[in-house]
């Protein structure tokens, strides 16, 4: 979205200031709370930032006489993270291929709780790089914890899954990126930006990825300290 010449875009994204010809003392603030929402369904970005503004300015012109303070988050950061998990290993049965990845509950908790909420696509490669181009068959995309419900897609007409294919999650920005999930004790993974130049793909780090270390330092103590009797407030 543009901001218009006497509208200040912050770049963050959050913040929208008007400041009129007459004064340079900021107006009262108008919180716009919600956000976005994200299409998960799809690359294209709907509703864009200009259409939700398009709207405020014909329905509440008055609104662009304030600060305007949004919540852009998820809208803004889903659709510039991707999750990419190696298939560890598949089978058939009860009818379903399953299709066993490092990525699940850690990395995608909304989903693997609330999959009807929050669905995700899942875009399947050969080990090489290539799409994966193979006959469709229902599939359950599972995670590595222990329980049944660790899924990232269920029943998903894809094509068919074989041990070594990688499995792309796009749309896993926002609150996938800042929820990782400590269930069973599985690390949070590393996250990399890249961007594509002319001779090829640079990549750096964003945050690295959690240390066993810091997993054991995470689960407690490595000895239990003794015991000590709490005193009440009557004791000398």
């Amino acid at each position: 979205m543009r901001a218009p010449q006497n509208v200040r875009e912050d770049p963050s994204g959050r913040h929208l200031r008007r400041r009129t010809a007459a004064t340079t003392a900021r107006s009262p603030a108008s919180t716009s709370a919600g956000g976005l929402p994200v299409n998960f369904a799809g690359e294209d970005i709907t509703p864009t930032f200009a259409e939700y503004r398009a709207v405020l300015e014909t329905q509440v012109p008055g609104l662009f006489d304030f600060d305007i303070i949004t919540e852009f988050g998820r809208a803004l950061l889903a659709k510039a993270g991707t999750i990419l998990t190696h298939v560890e290993y598949a089978k058939t049965t009860g009818g379903r291929r399953i299709a066993m990845t490092h990525a699940g509950v850690q990395v995608a908790t909304r989903t693997a709780y609330a999959p009807t909420d929050w669905p995700l696509r899942i875009l399947p490669f050969n080990p090489d790089g290539s799409p994966k181009s193979a006959e469709a068959v229902p599939t359950d995309v599972a995670g590595p914890a222990c329980f049944a419900g660790d899924l990232l897609a269920r029943d998903r007409m894809l094509p068919r899954l074989d041990a070594g294919d990688i499995v792309a999650v796009p749309d896993t920005g926002a609150y996938y990126f800042s929820n990782p999930f400590s269930y069973n004790l599985l690390p949070r993974v590393p996250v990399f930006g890249y961007r594509a130049k002319q001779e090829g793909v640079e990549f750096s780090v964003i945050r690295r990825g959690q240390s066993r270390e810091e997993i054991l330092a995470e689960a407690g103590e490595p000895e239990i300290a003794p015991y000590r009797p709490v005193q009440s407030e009557g004791d000398s």
